[in-house]
C-alpha cells in the first residue's frame, strides 16, 4: 500500500518536475522568440532609415543638378532613384515631374502631373493641373487640354495675374490648334542628318548660302565617339559649321577656340551681309548671354569683341540677327531686359558710325506678357520671323511671320503645321528658297526621351505654301457633322419616324437647358468634383452642341456651291441613342432625329436647297440621303440605363454625346452616277463598330472588337495607324461583305502598361479614314 502510495507520488512529483520543466523551456523559447521580433524590427527599422537617409541623398543630388547646372536630364535621374524607394511621396513626384517638364519629355511629365492632379486635386500643388493641362497640349491631345485648362482656371483667382491671363490664352490656343491642324501645307520637312545633329541639342541653324550652315551644338566631345550621353552638365555649347553634300548635311568643322573659348557657352552664330562681321552669344553656365562680334578680314578671325551698347548687365541679350534694311545694318535680337512687355521680347538696333543705337522695343503687336524668341527678318518679304509661346499655337514655342509695312507690324501669323508642331519650333532662317527651323518634335534624335532634344531641320519653301480646296474638298473637311439631341427629342414618347421640327428649333431648345444640366449633373458633389462637373458640362454645349451647329452652318453654303454646279449629292447619315428605351424605340427616335436635320436643309435660307431635295431643280441636280440609325447598338455600354438616375442617364456629358446624328459621308453623282472613290453612288461601304469606345484592361493584351458593314457594298480594311506606340491590328486580308459581323483583333505588344491611343482605319469608305479612342480602363 505504502509501496504504491510513493509510486503515485513519484509518478505525480515526476509529471510535475516534467510540467515546471516544460514551462521553462516554453518561456526560454518565447524570450527568443521575443529576441527574434525585437531584432527584425530593428533590423526593419535599419533597413527603412537606411532608404530614407537614401531617398533623401537622391533628392539633395537632384535639387543640386538644378541650381548647380540647370541639368533637368540628370535631377530627374535622381528623383526617379528616389522614387524608386517610395512612389507616393508627392513631393518627390512633383519634383520628378518638373524635372521631366524641364527637359522636354512631355510625355512622362504628363503622366506624372496627371498622378499629382488626381491624388492631390491641387491642394498642395496648385501648378500640378496646369502643367498637366500644358503637357496635354504637348502632346497634341488639344481637346483634353482645352478641357484641362478649364479647370485649372480655378487655382488662379487674381484675374489680372500671369497664370490666369495663360490659361485664358491657351484655353483660346487650343481652338486655334485644332483649326490649324485641319489646314496642313504642303511641305517636306527633313532632319538635317545625324551628322549635323547628335543625341543631345542641336539649335540655331543659320543659312550663309545655299550649302554652308553655321549652327550650334550641346555636345561633349567624347561623345560622338559612340552617342553616349554622359553627364550634361559639362557639356559646353559650341559653334559649328556644316557643309551641304548632294543631299546630306555633314558637320564640316568646329569653329576655333578664339571664338569657341572655354567655361561659356558659345551660340546664335549670324554673318552680316558683307561677310565682314560675325555676331554671337557668350552666355555663362546659368544662360546669362551678351552679344559679341568678331572682325572677319580676309578669311580670319579677329578678336571677339563685347557689342556694349546692346548689353545689360543682369539681364540676357541673345540671338542676335542682322540685316541690311533701307541701307542701315539693323539687329534684331531677344532680351528680358527693363521696359519690355513681359519675359523674353524682341528688340532691335540701327547702326550708326560704326556704332549700335539704343535698342528699341519692337512693340505690342509682336511682343507679349510672355516669350518672344529667335528673330529674323526676310528682306524678300518684308517680313519678321520670330517664335512665341503666348500667340496662338500648337504647343510650346511656334514660328510666326509679321508683315513690315510702313514702318509697322501687322498682326502675326501661324505658319501653320508641319512647320510648326505641339513641340517647340524656333529660330526659323531663310537662304533663297531653303528654310531651316530648330525643332524637338518626336523624330529628333534621342536617347532621353523622344521630344527631349533639339535637332536642325530643313525643308524647301515650295512656290506656294497655301493649299488651295476646291469647294468639294472644303465640304470633305468638315466630316464628320455631329449634332445633338437632348433625351428623346424631338417629338418623346413616339413611335413617329418623322418630325416637323428643324434642327435650329431643336438645337435652340436644347441650349435653353444649359442650366439645368449644370445644376443636375453637379447636384450632390462637392468643392472642386463639383466645379469638375460644371466644366464637364461648359464644355459639352460649347465643344459638342454648339460646336456642331457652327459645322453645319459652315457645310450647308458649301453643299449648295456643289449642288448649284449640277452635282448630284448623296449624304449618309448616323444616328445613336443613349440607352434608355428599347433598341426598336431607338431606331424610330433617331429617324425623327435624321427628319429634323433634312427639315433645316429644306428651309434653308427660303428653301434655296428644297428643289434638289425634291427632285425638281431646273440644272438636274438633286440631294438624296442615306439614313442608317443605330438606335442603342453604338452606344457605350458603361452609360447607365436607369432612368430613375437621371444625372449619369440623362444630363452626363458621357449620354448626351451617344444623343446625336452624324453626316458622315457624302457621295457625288457628277454626270456619270459615280462616287468620290469610283464605285457606284448607291453602292457605299460603311465601316460600323460595336462599341464608341475600345476599352481594354491592365494587363490585357489583346482584345476582340466587333464590327459589320452596314453598307451597300463590300468593305475593305487597308491599314489601321496608332498614334502610340506598343499596339498592333489584325486586319481581314479580304473584302467584307455587308451586313456580316466579324472581329478585328487588337494586340498590346509592348513592353510597359497600354496607355491610351488612337487608331486610324484607312478603307475604301467615304470619308476614308476613321478614328477610334483606345481607353486603358482604371482598377476601381
Amino acid at each position: 500500500m505504502s509501496l504504491k502510495v510513493k509510486s503515485k507520488k513519484l509518478k505525480g512529483y515526476s509529471l510535475c518536475k516534467h510540467k515546471i520543466a516544460s514551462v521553462i523551456r516554453e518561456k526560454r523559447i518565447l524570450r527568443n522568440d521575443v529576441y527574434l521580433v525585437l531584432f527584425s524590427i530593428f533590423l526593419i527599422l535599419l533597413s527603412l532609415n537606411l532608404n530614407a537617409q537614401s531617398q533623401k541623398d537622391f533628392v539633395k543630388a537632384g535639387d543640386k543638378s538644378i541650381t548647380l547646372y540647370n541639368d533637368h536630364y540628370g535631377a530627374s535621374l535622381w528623383y526617379k532613384k528616389a522614387l524608386d524607394i517610395d512612389s507616393t511621396v508627392l513631393d518627390i513626384v512633383f519634383k520628378y515631374a518638373e524635372a521631366l517638364r524641364g527637359y522636354n519629355d512631355y510625355a512622362k511629365a504628363e503622366s506624372k502631373y496627371y498622378y499629382l492632379y488626381k491624388k492631390d486635386r491641387g491642394r498642395l500643388y496648385p501648378m500640378a493641373p496646369y502643367w498637366y493641362s500644358t503637357m496635354l497640349k504637348y502632346n497634341g491631345k488639344y481637346y483634353d487640354a482645352k478641357k484641362m485648362f478649364k479647370r485649372s482656371k480655378r487655382f488662379f483667382r487674381d484675374r489680372k495675374s500671369f497664370y490666369y491671363l495663360k490659361v485664358m490664352n491657351e484655353i483660346k490656343s487650343c481652338d486655334a490648334a485644332i483649326v490649324i491642324m485641319k489646314d496642313s501645307i504642303p511641305v517636306d520637312i527633313k532632319n538635317a542628318g545625324n551628322s549635323i545633329n547628335t543625341y543631345n541639342s542641336e539649335l540655331g541653324g543659320t543659312l550663309i548660302n545655299d550649302s554652308t550652315m553655321v549652327y550650334s551644338s550641346l555636345r561633349d566631345e567624347k561623345m560622338e565617339e559612340d552617342n553616349v550621353v554622359l553627364d550634361t552638365s559639362s557639356y559646353l555649347v559650341r559653334l559649328f559649321i556644316g557643309k551641304k553634300n548632294g543631299e546630306q548635311w555633314l558637320k564640316e568643322k568646329r569653329l576655333e577656340d578664339r571664338i569657341n573659348v572655354p567655361d561659356f557657352h558659345i551660340a546664335n552664330g549670324h554673318l552680316n551681309n558683307e561677310d565682314t562681321i560675325f555676331y554671337f552669344n557668350k552666355c555663362s553656365k546659368n544662360n546669362h548671354c551678351n552679344i559679341y562680334a568678331s572682325q572677319i578680314t580676309n578669311g580670319n578671325w579677329g578678336e571677339p569683341y563685347e557689342i556694349k551698347e546692346l548689353n545689360i548687365e543682369g539681364f540676357t541679350s541673345t540671338q542676335p540677327s542682322v540685316v541690311i534694311i533701307k541701307g542701315v545694318e539693323t539687329i534684331f535680337f531677344s532680351s528680358n531686359r527693363p521696359g519690355g512687355k513681359g519675359g523674353m521680347d524682341i528688340w532691335f538696333s540701327q547702326k550708326q558710325n560704326g556704332t549700335f543705337n539704343k535698342p528699341a522695343n519692337i512693340g505690342e503687336s509682336i511682343n507679349t506678357i510672355e516669350d518672344e524668341i529667335t528673330p529674323f527678318y526676310n528682306l524678300i518679304d518684308t517680313s519678321l520671323y520670330f517664335s512665341s509661346n503666348w500667340h496662338y499655337g500648337l504647343g510650346g514655342f511656334d514660328i510666326f511671320k509679321a508683315k513690315h509695312q510702313q514702318e509697322q507690324y501687322q498682326k502675326p501669323e501661324n505658319l501653320g503645321y508641319p512647320i510648326n508642331t505641339s513641340t517647340n519650333d524656333f529660330y526659323y532662317n531663310i537662304y533663297n528658297k531653303t528654310a531651316v527651323i530648330t525643332s524637338n518634335r518626336i523624330g529628333s534624335y534621342t536617347k532621353k526621351g523622344e521630344t527631349c532634344c533639339n535637332d536642325i531641320y530643313v525643308y524647301e519653301i515650295p512656290d506656294t505654301l497655301k493649299r488651295i480646296y476646291s469647294s468639294l474638298e472644303e465640304l470633305n473637311r468638315y466630316l464628320p457633322v455631329q449634332l445633338y439631341f437632348h433625351n428623346d427629342q424631338p417629338n418623346p414618347r413616339t413611335r413617329d419616324t418623322l418630325t416637323e421640327l428643324n434642327y435650329m428649333e431643336t438645337y435652340k431648345a436644347y441650349t435653353r437647358m444649359y442650366n439645368e444640366y449644370k445644376r443636375e449633373y453637379s447636384n450632390g458633389l462637392k468643392a472642386g468634383a463639383k466645379e469638375d462637373a460644371l466644366v464637364d458640362i461648359e464644355d459639352l454645349f460649347s465643344e459638342n452642341i454648339d460646336k456642331g451647329l457652327s459645322d453645319l452652318n459652315q457645310f450647308t453654303p458649301l453643299l449648295i456651291k456643289e449642288l448649284e454646279k449640277g452635282k448630284s449629292i448623296k449624304l449618309t447619315v448616323k444616328g445613336f441613342a443613349s440607352p434608355l428605351s428599347k433598341s426598336d424605340y431607338n431606331v424610330n427616335l433617331t429617324l425623327r432625329r435624321v427628319s429634323s436635320l433634312i427639315n433645316y436643309l429644306s428651309e434653308y435660307e427660303n428653301g434655296i436647297i428644297m428643289p434638289y431635295i425634291n427632285g425638281t431643280a431646273e440644272n438636274g441636280a438633286a440631294l438624296t440621303f442615306v439614313k442608317v440609325p443605330f438606335g442603342e447598338y453604338q452606344s457605350v455600354k458603361t452609360i447607365s440605363d436607369d432612368i430613375k438616375d437621371q444625372r449619369n442617364s440623362v444630363y452626363s456629358p458621357a449620354a448626351a454625346l451617344e444623343r446625336k446624328i452624324e453626316i458622315i459621308a457624302i457621295a457625288v453623282d457628277d454626270s456619270s452616277n459615280v462616287a468620290l472613290d469610283g464605285s457606284e453612288l448607291e453602292k457605299l461601304p460603311l465601316l460600323t463598330f460595336k462599341d464608341s469606345i475600345i476599352y481594354i484592361s491592365p494587363g490585357q493584351t489583346e482584345k476582340k472588337i466587333k464590327i459589320i458593314n452596314n453598307g451597300q457594298a463590300p468593305l475593305k480594311i487597308f491599314a489601321a495607324t496608332f498614334s502610340c506606340k506598343g499596339y498592333e491590328m489584325e486586319l481581314p486580308e479580304g473584302e467584307i461583305p455587308t451586313l456580316t459581323p466579324i472581329f478585328l483583333t487588337l494586340k498590346y505588344i509592348g513592353t510597359a502598361t497600354p496607355t491610351n491611343c488612337t487608331v486610324e482605319f484607312l478603307t475604301n469608305t467615304i470619308p476614308n479614314k476613321i478614328k477610334k479612342e483606345i481607353v486603358l480602363r482604371t482598377n476601381k
